[in-house]
């Protein structure tokens, strides 16, 4: 089946570009307007609002955040950045994507969030904020889609403050062996354009090679479609339909490759702890058919004292947890 990107390669020469470029700039929601609070009421019948509001106290509890000044890195269409506006004084939300900021701000003013900021920055270049500007730093699963997430890393910590901490989220690739190192993802795009999305992953050298065939077609039109299905004759079957062909590369670090990393960067504590969200979502499965537990108050009070201790207990770094690292 590899033998597509190939095929590819030689048929399109699609040239290599940065996440935003790729994918972020053409969504008008990168959520897919879902995300509660932000578009959507919080429901306590929904199994991952439950873990929704366990990340936001993970992120607070972790950090130390609340009160203080907050930077946000990769913050897609406004998370956690203005869910966790309401506990602390300030959060600036970061994003290469001049589209993710535009709708972070509109999403911002649409709630009447007043101590949220969105700034754009160059994708791999430094960071806009003078040394040690920040209290505390989150970053859901952004840090990986940069192009040198080491190099990330070592600026992340030149603008947090002495004492403050890093918590963040990552995708590896270990989840994927075995059978989904090649696979599709279809996204749709406005305009009523389609973008099919290709995976080489190379679990082994933590990196992932992405395809982008952007198509004037209706998302509907690929619905159950896999990668399997995506050959030299259906391409060519569409291919007055495509309108650009583009490449990404990312770097997955695995945790220990990410502890290694934040150690030589100067981080004087790095720790592997278990989320908030995975246990949030645990207490959904025992608690949501409890009669008094139908609003987001008496949900955040259930949350709160859970999430305090999960996300302190010492998680095994071989499953890639989530990571907080003290300056």
């Amino acid at each position: 089946m590899k033998d597509i990107f190939a095929w590819i390669e030689t048929e399109f020469k699609p040239q290599f570009c940065t996440s935003d470029k790729f994918i972020y700039d053409d969504m008008e929601s990168q959520s897919g307007f879902s995300l509660p609070l932000i578009y959507q009421p919080f429901d306590a019948a929904v199994r991952w609002h439950w873990s929704e509001r366990g990340c936001l106290f993970d992120f607070l509890y972790t950090t130390n955040a609340e009160g203080k000044r907050v930077l946000d890195f990769g913050p897609g269409d406004g998370w956690p950045s203005l869910i966790i506006a309401p506990f602390v004084k300030e959060v600036v939300g970061l994003d290469a994507s001049p589209k993710r900021v535009e709708t972070c701000r509109s999403n911002a003013q649409r709630l009447g969030i007043a101590n949220a900021e969105f700034k754009c920055y160059a994708a791999g270049g430094r960071l806009p904020f003078d040394d040690e500007s920040f209290d505390a730093i989150t970053a859901a699963s952004s840090v990986e889609q940069t192009p040198d997430p080491k190099q990330t890393l070592q600026e992340l910590y030149r603008v947090l403050k002495p004492g403050g901490k890093l918590r963040f989220f990552y995708e590896s690739l270990n989840g994927y062996k075995g059978g989904q190192e090649n696979e599709l993802w279809v996204a749709g795009l406005d305009g009523g354009r389609t973008r099919l999305v290709l995976f080489d992953r190379c679990i082994e050298k933590e990196y992932v090679i992405q395809y982008g065939i952007t198509v004037a077609m209706p998302r509907k039109t690929f619905a159950g479609m896999t990668f399997k299905d995506i050959g030299r004759e259906f391409l060519g079957n569409i291919k007055r339909y495509i309108t650009d062909v583009s490449k990404l590369k990312t770097v997955h670090p695995s945790g220990k490759t990410y502890l290694k990393w934040l150690q030589e960067i100067g981080f004087r504590e790095a720790v592997p702890t278990y989320g908030g969200g995975a246990a949030a979502a645990k207490l959904y499965d025992y608690y949501h058919t409890t009669a008094d537990l139908r609003d987001l108050e008496a949900v955040d009070t259930l949350i709160k004292p859970t999430v305090r201790v999960v996300s302190q207990l010492i998680a095994p770094i071989e499953s890639d947890p989530p990571i907080t690292a003290v300056k």
